[in-house]
C-alpha cells in the first residue's frame, strides 16, 4: 500500500520559490530545498521531479500570482477603478518602490532573475518568461488605451516594461528609493509628453 503524502504541496512550493528567488537556480542546492521544505531528497523527487521541474513550478507560481496582480492593476475597468491609465501605470511602477521601501526587498523580480540567469540557456524557462512578459505588455497596452493612439501604444508599452524590469534590477542592486522614484517620474513624464 502506497504511503499518502503528509505535506502541503503549495507550502513546499512557496518555500522553494523564496529560495530560488533569492539565490537563483545555480546557487540553490538540494540541501537548501530539503531544509526549507522539511522533506528528504527522495520525497522531493517523488513529489516534484527534479530540481529543474521544481524551479519551473516555483516560477509558474510566482508568475501566476504577480503577473495576475499587475494585470489587474493595469487593466481595471473604469467602473471598478476611477484611476486613469497614467495612475494605473504609476501604481505598476510603485510596486517596485514599495517592495524596497516597506520590506527592504532586494530580491528583485523572480521573473526578471529567471530571464537573466536561466532563459539564455534553458528553452523551457525562456518560453515561460516570454509568455509572462507578453501578458505584461498586453496589460500595459490596455492601460495606455486612453492615453495614446494605437500606433504609439506598442512602443510605449515596450518602454514601460523595460523601465519596470530595469527598476527591479536597480532595486536588487541596492539603488536608493529616491533614485527609483526619479526613474518612475521620468517615465511618467515622458509618457505624458
Amino acid at each position: 500500500m502506497a504511503r499518502s503524502r503528509e505535506f502541503d504541496d503549495q507550502a513546499a512550493v512557496s518555500a522553494v520559490e523564496d529560495v530560488f528567488w533569492r539565490c537563483g537556480y545555480e546557487r540553490t542546492s538540494y540541501a537548501d530545498l530539503m531544509k526549507v521544505t522539511g522533506l528528504g531528497k527522495g520525497s522531493l523527487y517523488a513529489a516534484f521531479g527534479n530540481k529543474h521541474a521544481l524551479y519551473l513550478r516555483a516560477l509558474d507560481t510566482y508568475i501566476a500570482r504577480e503577473v495576475a496582480a499587475v494585470a489587474l492593476v493595469l487593466t481595471a475597468e473604469e467602473e471598478e477603478s476611477p484611476l486613469s491609465g497614467i495612475d494605473r501605470i504609476r501604481m505598476f511602477l510603485d510596486v517596485v518602490i514599495a517592495a524596497v521601501e516597506k520590506r527592504g526587498d532586494r530580491r528583485g523580480c523572480f521573473l526578471c532573475n529567471a530571464a537573466v540567469d536561466m532563459a539564455p540557456h534553458d528553452k523551457g524557462v525562456e518560453a515561460v518568461v516570454k509568455v509572462a512578459m507578453d501578458k505584461m505588455r498586453d496589460a500595459l497596452q490596455e492601460a495606455l488605451r486612453e492615453v495614446l493612439d494605437e500606433e504609439h501604444r506598442k512602443a510605449a508599452a515596450e518602454h514601460l516594461l523595460a523601465v519596470y524590469l530595469g527598476m527591479r534590477v536597480l532595486a536588487k542592486a541596492g539603488t536608493p528609493v529616491p533614485r527609483l522614484r526619479l526613474v518612475r517620474d521620468t517615465a511618467l513624464k515622458d509618457l505624458a509628453g
